[in-house]
């Protein structure tokens, strides 16, 4: 067993909730899906002669593909109904371009509603009818080009909701570490290049500043070089190099020179087994601060709070363990929707914040929507769990996390000034 491994079973020794555990595993799991590839496939000029272009007209050439568009409602911006908090940023700011194209791909038909490339990652919202079975199913049959180039290394993620009628909205996210043009097409492709599904307008929008850190730390034989951090409309993003073990082992405190700490969005990376880069992305700042100070913490978590969730108008406060507690300050019922608002104390914010649901008096939980921060309040969150009727009996869970093990040793201050 490595030095580190031991250090980290002395520092955080808990068996974690079934439900946490899943988390973990999960995110582990997309940081190892998201390294870079290089596909290496060439095709002819035979071929490239049986592309098929199949972005224009597609109405037309499926009246099945439209009596299923039929059902799908007009909406607003697809990033702010279902986005993270970066792309509902990009959204509010104007940043996005609109696409409004019908494809199918497949068995998948959907509507790609807008796009939104800031120079950090590209976005592409859209929308599918209530019958897709899974409409992000597509995503593991395709890839992506620009300008007709197909992309030789890129990441990405994917996310759905339902909506009240059934629709699905979903956004897509692609990470190129490699340089863009400022405007170009996306190509969306079959693996083997033989058709392409889609060809989509993308526009660079909005400014970005990049702050170089060039410090390296070491604990128990792991080694982080701090590379830099850039700032973006839509996030901000830590880009750093681990050597000496095979993933990330602890999560990242990015807090500035007030206090606030900025909310993670998510991370990729890849390399060799002995040199491995990864970018971690946290919410965008509205303002610049003088300073972001970045703590590596081990996290763990030994158990799971519940208690009876019936609303009686005073607040309910449930224990997160060291580390903290959300209290219930507030609940609306609409349509067979349950809002909670409540606020969280402790250490580890975001995780507190994320880490809470409502189960059925059998132990089944809710579907549960993304906590929305609520402007001007660093702390206090808005949460909605569907499919909840007035008469269930619902009881609150959340797990009891043990307090962050900060690694002192490997904190670096960021200087934005300047």
């Amino acid at each position: 067993m490595e030095k580190w491994e031991r250090e980290l079973n002395h520092l955080v020794n808990a068996s974690l909730p079934e439900q946490v555990d899943r988390r973990i595993h999960l995110t582990l799991d997309q940081l190892k899906r998201t390294r870079k590839k290089s596909f290496g496939l060439r095709f002819g000029t035979t071929a490239a002669a049986a592309v098929l272009v199949l972005s224009f007209g597609l109405t037309a050439l499926s009246p099945a593909f439209a009596e299923a568009m039929k059902s799908i409602p007009v909406i607003g911006s697809v990033f702010e109904l279902v986005g993270d908090v970066g792309t509902k940023r990009g959204s509010q700011l104007n940043l996005t371009t609109n696409v409004g194209r019908q494809i199918q791909i497949d068995d998948y038909a959907m509507t790609i509603t807008e796009s939104l490339y800031d120079g950090s990652s590209i976005s592409l919202g859209l929308i599918a009818p209530a019958d897709a079975k899974d409409p992000m199913g597509f995503v593991k049959d395709v890839t992506f080009s620009v300008d007709g180039k197909r992309l030789p290394s890129f990441s990405g993620g994917a996310s759905t909701k339902i909506l009240d009628d059934g629709t699905y909205a979903g956004t897509l996210s692609l990470h190129v570490d490699d340089p863009l043009p400022d405007v170009f097409t996306l190509g969306i492709l079959s693996r083997d290049e033989a058709a392409i599904y889609a060809k989509i307008p993308v526009e660079r929008k909005g400014e970005n500043q990049l702050f170089a850190i060039a410090q390296t730390g070491t604990w128990n034989d792991v080694e982080v070089e701090y590379e830099d951090m850039a700032l973006y409309p839509t996030s901000t993003k830590l880009s750093f190099r681990l050597r000496g073990t095979d993933s990330p082992f602890w999560e990242f405190k990015v807090q500035d020179d007030q206090g606030r700490v900025l909310q993670p969005i998510g991370g990729h990376g890849g390399g060799t087994s002995d040199d491995k880069h990864f970018v971690y992305d946290f919410e965008p700042l509205e303002t610049v601060p003088e300073s972001l100070t970045i703590t590596p913490y081990l996290v763990g978590s030994d158990s799971t709070t519940r208690i009876d969730g019936e609303w009686k108008g005073t607040p309910i406060t449930l224990s997160q363990g060291k580390a903290g507690s959300v209290t219930v300050v507030d609940q609306k019922f609409e349509d067979d929707n349950l809002t909670l608002t409540y606020e969280v104390e402790g250490e580890r914010l975001f995780e507190q914040a994320n880490e809470i649901w409502l189960e059925d008096e059998k132990g089944k939980p809710f579907d549960k929507g993304t906590p929305i921060r609520i402007q001007g309040r660093d702390h206090r969150y808005q949460l909605t769990f569907s499919n909840v009727r007035k008469t269930d009996s619902v009881f609150l869970s959340t797990p009891r996390f043990n307090a962050p093990v900060y690694l002192e040793e490997l904190a670096v201050v960021v200087d934005l000034e300047g």
